[in-house]
């Protein structure tokens, strides 16, 4: 049995590693951190989000992710609302 601590770290708006206070956070006395975005089904509705926006928040998740594995982690990508999805994690 692990006498770690396993920590969940929900990225929102900063999808990135440099200059990230809560990345940091979570990593102090963790021994496992798993990386979790989770895409809410209303961010996903054309009438509110455009092609252009959409394209670009799937880019920075995949390099978020490139950067994480450089760091022998992966991000986890989740659809669904988020008071529904945390809680089944892990």
């Amino acid at each position: 049995m692990s006498d770690g601590r396993n920590t969940i770290l929900w990225f929102r708006n900063g999808l990135r590693l440099h200059d990230n206070p809560a990345l940091l956070e979570a990593c102090k006395d963790a021994t496992h951190m798993h990386p979790v975005y989770i895409m809410d089904p209303g961010f996903l509705d054309p009438e509110r989000v455009g092609v252009k926006r959409l394209k670009f928040l799937l880019n920075s998740l995949e390099d978020l992710d490139k950067s994480l594995r450089a760091h022998k982690s992966q991000l986890f990508v989740c659809q669904g609302k988020p008071q529904e999805v945390l809680p089944q994690l892990f």
